[in-house]
């Protein structure tokens, strides 16, 4: 195990006063938010009437870590302009289906256009955006935001890949199930969305990370098959503990300070911190993973009357 004095991931901050009269909650997803964004990408205004917002784990049943941490925007309308019933690129093909548009990413590295361009061959209005992941978030949809006339089927229980409209889901995965995609031979990403889908939607959509790419699901570092699996920090644990844990596990680690706010008692930023400026009997209250072989120990150098992270100031983590 190493560890490293230079933050991987770039501090994120959430102000006082973007605390202040707003539920802690809601500070927290804005300051998760502000880490996983994109620099440069932009997205459509939405009404906020007419916006419905999903994640991977809130499509699964079983979230976790709020709709917001890896979600995405996306504003109304559909495409009409689109005849065809079929597309091909050398990125997807998307064929008609029955009741759903069946799309076969076939290079998840493409640029994201490519994939545009075929849903509105055939008048969807669908922009598709891979993001790095880890193994086991690959072909999940990792947050979206939908806006139109028509939004996902109002009480209906989550498909285990996406929303339904009509009673037809919007879905997401592999064939084959668990294969990495542009890398096991014959694997591709598969998204069916349903005919009668009348809105438009910008998915995030998980694929394999390259080597050194920080991940989108970096707050899976406790869940099933990711890097610190097994891992519990309910509690907080003591930074001596975790870093003989990271080391069984020959991983990297890097650390944040978790500064909390006095008026709200939830979190109000999270600053890298060099390791030597980390004391052993500090307290560690989650982990996130940042690329493959690194993890990232959130810490206090007291402990706090209860984690942060499961007192509504964040989506508390997964495991």
């Amino acid at each position: 195990m190493k560890h490293t004095d230079e933050p991987v991931i770039p501090p994120a901050r959430v102000r006082d006063d973007e605390l202040a009269g707003q539920a802690s909650a809601a500070g927290a997803r804005a300051l998760l938010a502000s880490i996983t964004s994109e620099s440069g990408s932009e997205v459509p205004a939405a009404s906020p009437s007419r916006r419905w917002s999903w994640s991977a784990r809130l499509v699964a049943g079983a979230l976790t870590a709020g709709v917001l941490v890896a979600g995405v925007v996306a504003g109304p309308g559909l495409l009409r302009d689109g005849s065809a019933t079929s597309y091909a690129n050398s990125a997807v093909d998307i064929v008609l289906d029955g009741e759903q548009y069946v799309a076969r990413i076939k290079d998840p590295f493409a640029d994201h256009a490519r994939y545009t361009e075929a849903f509105r061959a055939v008048g969807l209005n669908i922009t598709l955006r891979p993001v790095p992941v880890s193994r086991s978030s690959v072909g999940e949809i990792m947050g979206m935001i939908i806006t139109g006339d028509g939004g996902p089927d109002a009480g209906a229980t989550p498909d285990p890949s996406g929303p339904r409209f009509g009673g037809v889901p919007l879905t997401m995965g592999t064939t084959s199930k668990g294969c990495e995609p542009g890398k096991d031979a014959g694997c591709v990403m598969v998204m069916r969305i349903p005919v009668g889908f009348t809105g438009k939607v910008d998915v995030r959509l998980g694929r394999q990370a390259r080597q050194g790419e920080e991940y989108a699901n970096f707050d899976l570092a406790m869940a099933p098959g990711e890097m610190f699996a097994g891992v519990r920090l309910r509690d907080g644990r003591p930074v001596d503990e975790i870093l003989a844990e990271a080391r069984k596990r020959d991983l990297t680690t890097v650390f944040s300070l978790i500064r909390i706010d006095a008026r709200t008692g939830g979190m109000s930023s999270f600053e890298p911190l060099p390791a030597d400026r980390v004391g052993r009997d500090w307290t560690v209250w989650n982990a996130w993973q940042v690329k493959a072989g690194v993890i990232r120990l959130l810490v206090t150098p007291e402990r706090l009357p209860e984690n942060p992270f499961y007192n509504g100031s964040a989506p508390p983590p997964a495991s």
